[in-house]
């Protein structure tokens, strides 16, 4: 028995989700990312135990690029302390993602960021590293050990999961990490069945680290704790994240 709910820092919910819903989800805390300023404007007004709605600018997707606006996204983060789905990939106009990130990071105030990077992920580095915050989480990375050197040194968090391998999992400083799902993308791979779902993610750090499962579990929740300490949002997530996270650095 967990003496903490599943923590996941990285999924896709949809915005009209019911309270019948989410209690499926078995008290998980999740960060539920959005891909596009709209999304975001949905989502927000729907509060769900358990969720905390990020604001989303989905870099592969064209209609989400489409709706940027610097205003809007200034008015988004009076409304939340997360910011995500945003960043580069491979698919599409490496420069105007490039600008939307740029601008995200400079503009952000005090919030975590969660960042996609694939195909991209030596620009995203090279632009975190240009425009620092203390909040970028890097989602999914799969940069090489460089990479990842060159990312913790900027002061990045990143955010993992089961379809990565075990080379990718070990090249990340473990007071770093933090649990994501990505659902619903590449079930068969993440093995999670809904959001919140992060067993398999659990079952391999167990084994990597060989630590039992639980301490993984409390360790993800202590390592949230570093991050939104050190950015300035802890007394800003919900009153339940913070209770748990308090519990984790107490045992």
């Amino acid at each position: 028995m967990f003496p903490f709910p599943p923590l996941d820092c990285h999924a896709h919910i949809a915005p009209d989700v019911t309270a019948a819903q989410t209690r499926t989800l078995h008290g998980a805390q999740v960060f539920a990312m959005t891909r596009s300023l709209d999304e975001f404007d949905a989502a927000i007004e729907n509060p769900q135990a358990g969720l905390l709605w990020g604001i989303g600018t989905h870099p592969g997707v064209p209609a989400a690029l489409a709706q940027w606006s610097e205003q809007r996204f200034q008015d988004a983060v009076r409304r939340s302390i997360l910011i995500g789905e945003v960043g580069l990939d491979r698919r599409g106009d490496a420069t105007r993602q490039s600008e939307i990130l740029a601008t995200i990071l400079r503009a952000a105030p005090p919030a975590l960021i969660s960042i996609h990077s694939t195909g991209r992920t030596k620009q995203v580095v090279d632009l975190v590293e240009k425009h620092p915050h203390p909040g970028v989480i890097l989602h999914w990375f799969t940069g090489d050990r460089d990479d990842a050197v060159r990312a913790s040194d900027a002061g990045c968090f990143f955010s993992i999961n089961a379809a990565m391998s075990d080379e990718q999992m070990t090249a990340l400083p473990l007071d770093r990490v933090l649990p994501e799902t990505d659902f619903p993308s590449s079930r068969s791979r993440t093995q999670a069945r809904t959001p919140g779902d992060t067993a398999a993610l659990e079952r391999t750090v167990s084994r990597l680290t060989r630590q039992d499962a639980s301490d993984v579990r409390r360790g993800w929740y202590r390592n949230l704790g570093a991050l939104s300490t050190r950015v300035g949002v802890r007394q800003r997530l919900p009153t339940e994240l913070q209770e748990l996270i308090d519990r984790a650095e107490a045992r």
